[in-house]
């Protein structure tokens, strides 16, 4: 049976113990044994109004309802009363009003539900603290709970500190053993605010790392990456907390009232009380790291106040109307108060102080104390502490991780070393989460993956690499965060399911929105990967010879692969590779050619120009760095792919690029010196490549008779470059048609006309003579380009608000050299094709009213073009 042993001291000297059974079956009774042998059955008497068929948890708040309450309890007429001294004198931080108390004394006592019951006896349990403390008496009623108590369920309730009943009722309501109406009953009890009854640190308990959920902290585990994907969502579940409430700054320096009584805190108490023998002093208060200094060391602090000396730091709510917000801080020989001038101030200080206090204990403690199982508990209890104070600034995330930073550099080459930093490690996880780590610590954690990948602490090293990944702007100026990412990954891969995590590793990072919410993770992470690919392949030897080094590696080449399976980090993968960022040895490696196969057919079958552009930069012809169109080049490859694979995928390349953007003259002639591999993908009757040789034909790019007939021979090596090349030269005949004599020199489309209407227009007779040509208000886009390029007599050209976008401009400008007149007024074009009208020398006059130039692309504009006479840039940037 477990009991609650409460002591009352009756003054002066007489004492008694009182046992309440909680546990019993039958009615609740009170034993009453004094200290000297002597039964005190006849002393009290003991009234119990609790009904039948309770639980054990409201026949205690009933028992202690019954033992508490002055109504209940029969006193003999010569001892004093325990609730009666209780209610005389206040806690240190109420004011009581003694009319009212008389009141409340002699109203007839009423039945009072459970509620009622919970708050009242918190209240005068909390008396009872104070009134023992001003005496200095122990402490009247023991905690509740003691570290060996037990809840229904067999686990042990850690509940140091905790001396009410309603913290003692909250811990059985969250343990599981209380009733669903006797939990909600507590909701009406609140804890003490954070001002005035702060947590203690040693007192503040987390739950270890072990008995997280795999879902708060990414595990080293298959079973940890099946779980739900709401990781950022429960990553803090379980941590401790800041308290609800208003945050602070560390103060620094402030103008406080200063009380200093040299005497006892006995006495202390007394002079509360007494308003004549208060002198109060201002000054201005400094804290410093060891220290409180005032700036004129004078009168009450002539000396430094140092917080290796303060006993005990607490706030003082209200004890006198004309003195409030107060803090006390209780000396060896005596305590001193400091006024503020509001709350906020009092509460600032106060946690200011607390946290210099704490800080100073937790540093000499740890690194001071030689048995590990000791600094570990004080690492959890310092942890705790900065968890959970309200205190917001950069002193207070720069010095606990600077002492974990400290305790980790302490014996590296020790054997056990990396035990010792695994368990360093899992306590100070809930700090690692929330705090970011510092250059010097990244590069601990990454030695600890390197000497241990599989038994390194992966769940608590989680959320500083994501940080490192979602806030790091240069990885020059971090070179150690970028080594704990790598090494962190390296340590994943080499798990037995390392695939598996590597791939679980990179859909956490991304989150699992359509958009990942941090805009530094993916190129932060590519960097890495890409990073890890060229130092381990940068001095290979050549001929490439695979070996099992490499699969230490190939998770890298994965992250790449696994990056595009999203979006937006398809975009950021392909800026990253413009131009080839990898060496030669690492694209001889058939492995890594694999992976990066993979990647660049996924940027080449994406639709976006951004994307699949990335594969053929401005340009494309240069040696070195390559493009991936000359790396992937079948005639001499440097991706050890197969042949045919090499094939398809350059053919593939290529077909993105003249289906978009890249179906321009000046793009086939950059690529005419890779006349080689157009000729041996098209013998693979890749659409793509026998696309690319009709226009090299049709547009004149192969220069030479001998060139021109080996591209025919190529054509008409295949069927399906027979039926291309049989189209070639029917364009060719009705092209020539159209640019033979006659037709009229203007003409102008109705408004509904579209891109389908000026093909039919331009096919249907002979325009070899039109001049100018009006479009304006029509619903043309820049597909109708590749048809007004055969109009070779053109010289006008209006495109008022129409579609005709920036691809539209860069082909005109390359085959409509004589061009004179052009109007884009109202168009979607931008300086990409602003800047292509440099190459029409001869044009004269030119409109761009209210389109997307730019004041520097109209100034190279104006260098470039000469001969041009007007222009009309209103409502735009240069205007």
């Amino acid at each position: 049976m477990n009991f609650i042993s409460c002591r009352f001291f009756r003054m002066p000297s007489y004492s008694q113990e009182i046992n309440v059974g909680l546990e019993s079956n039958e009615k609740s009774a009170l034993n009453i044994e004094y200290k000297d042998g002597t039964n005190g059955e006849g002393t009290y008497k003991k009234v119990n109004n609790a009904p039948s068929g309770i639980n054990d948890e409201q026949r205690l708040a009933f028992a202690l309802r019954d033992f508490l309450d002055t109504s209940n309890t029969v006193l003999s007429d010569d001892e004093p009363s325990p609730s009666g001294l209780g209610q005389t004198l206040p806690f240190i931080d109420e004011h009581v009003d003694t009319e009212d108390a008389m009141q409340s004394d002699e109203e007839p006592p009423q039945c009072r539900d459970t509620e009622e019951v919970l708050n009242n006896a918190a209240c005068r349990l909390r008396r009872w603290r104070a009134a023992s403390r001003k005496l200095r008496r122990p402490r009247i009623i023991n905690n509740l709970c003691s570290n060996d108590d037990k809840d229904g369920h067999g686990h042990k309730i850690n509940n140091t500190g905790h001396t009410d009943l309603a913290d003692r009722l909250r811990s059985l309501a969250a343990a599981g053993s209380m009733s669903a109406s006797a939990g909600e009953l507590l909701t009406l009890a609140p804890p003490p605010p954070a001002a005035t009854a702060p947590p203690s640190p040693g007192c503040l308990l987390s739950p270890s790392l072990a008995d997280q959920s795999s879902a708060e902290y990414f595990g080293s585990s298959p079973e940890c990456c099946a779980d739900n994907v709401g990781f950022e969502s429960s990553s803090s579940a379980g941590a401790p907390v800041p308290p609800p409430g208003p945050r602070y700054k560390l103060a620094t320096e402030g103008a406080l009232r200063v009380c200093c009584f040299q005497h006892t805190r006995t006495v202390v108490d007394k002079i509360l009380a007494a308003k004549f023998l208060r002198r109060w002093e201002t000054h201005v208060l400094c804290l410093q790291e060891y220290h409180i200094v005032s700036k004129t060391p004078s009168g009450l602090l002539e000396q430094p106040l140092s917080y290796s000396c303060m006993q005990e730091v607490y706030c003082i709510s209200r004890w006198d109307p004309a003195r409030k917000y107060c803090l006390r801080i209780v000396m060896p020989h005596g305590s001193l108060l400091l006024q503020a001038n509001d709350a906020y101030t009092r509460d600032q200080w106060y946690h200011s102080i607390v946290w210099r206090r704490n800080i100073i204990r937790y540093r000499n403690f740890l690194t001071k104390t030689v048995r590990k199982e000791v600094v570990l508990k004080e690492l959890k209890n310092m942890v705790d502490f900065v968890m959970t104070t309200p205190l917001q600034d950069e002193s207070v995330t720069r010095a606990p991780l600077q002492i974990l930073t400290d305790l980790l550099s302490e014996n590296k080459e020790c054997s056990d070393w990396e035990e010792w930093a695994e368990n360093a490690t899992s306590a100070a996880a809930p700090l690692l989460a929330e705090r970011c780590a510092t250059g010097e610590l990244c590069a601990l954690l990454a030695r600890l993956c390197r000497r241990r990948p599989r038994a390194a602490p992966l769940p608590a090293l989680a959320p500083p690499v994501r940080r490192v990944l979602t806030r790091n702007v240069d990885f020059a100026r971090a070179p150690n965060a970028r080594r704990l990412v790598r090494d962190y990954i390296s340590a994943l891969s080499a798990h037995n399911s390392g695939s598996a995590l590597v791939r679980r590793f990179v859909e956490v990072t991304h989150g699992n929105r359509a958009t990942c919410p941090h805009p530094r993770a993916a190129p932060n992470l590519a960097a890495v990967a890409l990073a890890a690919l060229d130092d381990h392949y940068r001095e290979s030897s050549s001929p490439h010879v695979c070996d099992d080094k490499e699969e230490e590696v190939l998770c890298f080449a994965d992250i790449l692969e696994h990056m595009c399976e999203y979006e937006d980090w398809l975009i950021v993968v392909g800026a990253v590779l413009q131009p080839v960022p990898l060496c030669s040895g690492a694209m001889s490696c058939p492995r890594v050619a694999k992976r990066l196969a993979k990647v660049l057919d996924v940027l080449a079958h994406d639709s976006r120009c951004a994307a699949h552009a990335c594969v053929a930069p401005a340009r494309a012809a240069r040696l070195y760095p390559p493009s991936w169109l000359r790396s992937a080049a079948p005639s001499d490859p440097l991706l050890a792919l197969p042949n045919q694979q090499l094939c398809k995928l350059w053919g593939d390349m290529l077909g993105s690029l003249i289906k978009c953007c890249c179906k321009r003259k000046s793009f086939l002639q950059s690529l005419s010196k890779q006349l080689p591999d157009f000729l041996l993908v098209a013998l693979t009757e890749h659409p793509a490549a026998l696309e690319a040789l009709c226009l090299m034909l049709e547009w004149e790019v192969a220069s030479g008779e001998q060139t021109q007939l080996e591209i025919i021979a190529a054509l008409q090596g295949t069927e399906l470059g027979q039926k291309y090349y049989k189209d070639l030269c029917e364009r060719q005949q009705s092209l020539q048609r159209l640019q033979a004599e006659g037709g009229p020199k203007r003409l102008a489309l109705p408004v509904r006309a579209t891109d389908a209407d000026v093909a039919a227009l331009l096919e249907a007779g002979a325009l070899g003579n039109l001049e100018c040509l009006s479009l304006a208000f029509t619903s043309v886009t820049s597909a109708c380009a590749h048809h007004l390029i055969k109009l070779p007599s053109l010289r006008y050209l209006n495109l008022w608000a129409t579609k005709f976008g920036d691809s539209g401009v860069q082909l005109i400008a390359e085959h409509l050299p004589r061009l004179q007149v052009l109007n884009l007024c109202e168009t979607p074009i931008s300086d990409k094709g602003i800047e292509a009208l440099s190459g029409l020398s001869n044009l004269r006059r030119l409109n761009l009213n209210s389109t997307k130039l730019s004041a520097e692309a109209f100034e190279m504009l104006r260098q470039r073009l000469p001969h041009l006479q007007e222009y009309d840039i209103r409502y735009t940037e240069a205007w």
